[in-house]
């Protein structure tokens, strides 16, 4: 993978979307001192880049009932093949992330559940897809950090 070479304005540019992923690009020229005409095509070149993956809305799934957090630790069964038991997972609702790892553990599982009972369900069900040890922690609290692009 090719590495884009940043200059200031790009990393000006990234770390106000980092912040805020609605900027527009008048509010992205006036930050970097150029005109939006100007801010569109860096913008763009960083999106075609694959500097910029997306443009994404955070939610807090309390509001929508779902605030109860936790991250479980999977390490598949020997038989299991990862590539299914994503597909499963992918289908869980109150699964919010998949990371695969190295280490003791094959996944870190995050997830936002309505209950202790709806996270109980969810466990099993990652145990029913291939899941042969699980830990869970809890989340107590979260804390972003949204750092300027050096």
């Amino acid at each position: 993978m090719k590495t884009l070479a940043l200059d200031d304005i790009d990393r000006q540019i990234l770390s106000e979307l980092l912040r805020n992923g609605r900027a527009t690009y008048t509010e992205l020229g006036q930050l970097a001192g150029l005109s939006p005409h100007a801010i569109g095509p860096r913008v763009r070149r960083l999106v075609d880049a694959g500097v910029i993956t997306g443009f994404v809305a955070t939610v807090d799934f309390g509001a929508l009932g779902r605030g109860l957090e936790a991250f479980v630790d999977v390490r598949l069964g020997s038989a299991v093949d990862p590539d299914a038991f994503e597909t499963v997972l992918a289908e869980l609702p109150s699964v919010r992330e998949l990371t695969f790892l190295s280490g003791r553990f094959d996944y870190q599982v995050r997830v936002s559940c309505r209950d202790a009972d709806d996270l109980d369900q969810t466990v099993r069900a990652l145990r029913r897809a291939g899941a042969a040890v699980t830990e869970t922690r809890i989340v107590m609290r979260t804390r972003s950090f949204r750092r300027a692009v050096s």
